[in-house]
C-alpha cells in the first residue's frame, strides 16, 4: 500500500487512542504515506506526530468562529476534499470502533473505494467490522484491531503518545521554575470535566492539595479548560480555579493557565504525578506515560482508563466522583509514587 487515509471525527481523548492505530499502519507499511483526517477541535493531539504524512483538518459548523458562516465552513470543507480525491488511496480506515455513517461518507468524498469500518449494514464499506471481530474492551484495543485488515503481521499494540517539541517543554519548564521555583516534585491537579458526575468540590481539592504540599519540596500546578476549548461559547473553568487557589492560600501552589492543548500538553509534562477527571485531559497525561489518580464518575472503566502509565481509578457504586473520600483519593496518589 502507497496512500492509507485514517478517519477521526471525534474529540481530543478519542485520537489520542488511536495513536496506537496510526503507528501500527506505519510499522506494517513504512513506506507508506499515512493520511488523517480530522476535526479542529483534536488537531493538537497530533501535532509533530512522526508516524503522519499529511493531516487534514476539517471544522464542525457548532465550532466555526464567531465571524465565520457555516457556508464558509462547508466552502472549506468542500475544498479539502477535492485535494484528497487527487491522492487515490488505496484504503480508508474509519478508526471509530461504532458505525458512523458520517464517516463513511467522508471517504467516500475522498475517493476511497476500500474502506474498514464498524458494520454499517450496506456494502459500501469493503471490510465491515461487527462486534465479534474487535479485540479486547478498551477504545484503544478495539480501534487497533482494524489493523488486521491490511496486514497478517502480528504488531503488539504501542503505548498511547503525544509529542511535545523542545521549544514548547522549554518554555513550560521555564513557567514552571517561575511559578514553583522551590519545588523538585510537581503534582498537577485539573478540576475541570464536561460531566458532572465526574465532578470533585473544591474544598476536596483544596484539603488533597494540603497534603499534597505537606513535603517541602513538593508543589501543585492548577489546570482547568479554558473559556472557548469545546465551543466558542464554552465559559471555561478558571473562576473554579481561582476559587480554589483562594482556598489552598499556599505559596507552593500556582495556577497554570492554558490557552491550547499543546500547552496543557507543555504543563502536564512538567509534573510528576497528575490528578483529574476522565475526558481528554486523562489521555493527554496518559500518553506522557504519567502517574495519574482518575475521578471516573459512571464511565466504563474497562473501556476507557488510561492506557498508558500507572493509574488508579477513583469510583463509586453511586457514579458520583462527589462521594470520593479524601482518603482515599490519598491512598491512591501515595500507591502510585
Amino acid at each position: 500500500m502507497k496512500n492509507i487515509l485514517i478517519i477521526r471525527r471525534d474529540n481530543i481523548g478519542d485520537l489520542v487512542c488511536t495513536t496506537p492505530l496510526i503507528e501500527g499502519v506505519k510499522k506494517a507499511y513504512p513506506d507508506a504515506n499515512v493520511y488523517l483526517l480530522i476535526n479542529s477541535i483534536s488537531q493538537d493531539v497530533i501535532k509533530n506526530n512522526p508516524h503522519i504524512h499529511r493531516t487534514y483538518i476539517y471544522k464542525k459548523a457548532k465550532h466555526r468562529a464567531k465571524n465565520q458562516t457555516a457556508l464558509g465552513v462547508y466552502l472549506e470543507r468542500a475544498a479539502i476534499f477535492i485535494k484528497l480525491r487527487t491522492i487515490h488511496f488505496d484504503a480508508a480506515i474509519l478508526a471509530n470502533p461504532t458505525p458512523c455513517n458520517y464517516s463513511l461518507r467522508m471517504a467516500r468524498l475522498a475517493g476511497v473505494k476500500n474502506i474498514i469500518g464498524a458494520d454499517l449494514g450496506n456494502k459500501k464499506i469493503i471490510h465491515p467490522y461487527s462486534e465479534a471481530d474487535f479485540s479486547g474492551k478498551h477504545q484503544v484495543e478495539k480501534t487497533f484491531s482494524y489493523l488486521k485488515s491490511i496486514t497478517q503481521e502480528n504488531i503488539p499494540i504501542p503505548e498511547v503518545k503525544v509529542f511535545p517539541d523542545s521549544g514548547e517543554l522549554l518554555l513550560a519548564k521555564q513557567k514552571r521554575e517561575e511559578l514553583l521555583p522551590d519545588c523538585n516534585y510537581i503534582y498537577g491537579v485539573h478540576v475541570s470535566s464536561r460531566s458532572p458526575k465526574r465532578r470533585w468540590s473544591l474544598e476536596h481539592y483544596a484539603e488533597i492539595i494540603n497534603r499534597m504540599t505537606a513535603g517541602n519540596d513538593h508543589g501543585v500546578l492548577i489546570f482547568w479548560s479554558p473559556q472557548g476549548t469545546l465551543s466558542p461559547d464554552d465559559i471555561g473553568d478558571q473562576a473554579r480555579a481561582e476559587q480554589l487557589i483562594e482556598l489552598c492560600a499556599n505559596e507552593r501552589v500556582a495556577l497554570y493557565p492554558t490557552a491550547s492543548v499543546r500547552e496543557l500538553i507543555g504543563g502536564f509534562a512538567q509534573c510528576n504525578t497528575i490528578l483529574c477527571s476522565d475526558g481528554g485531559q486523562m489521555h493527554l497525561a496518559s500518553a506522557l506515560q504519567k502517574n495519574l489518580v482518575v475521578f471516573f464518575g459512571d464511565t466504563d472503566k474497562e473501556a476507557w482508563h488510561p492506557w498508558s502509565g500507572q493509574y488508579r481509578i477513583m469510583q463509586t457504586l453511586s457514579g458520583e466522583c462527589m462521594d470520593v473520600a479524601v482518603d482515599d483519593v490519598w491512598a491512591a496518589l501515595q500507591a502510585i509514587r
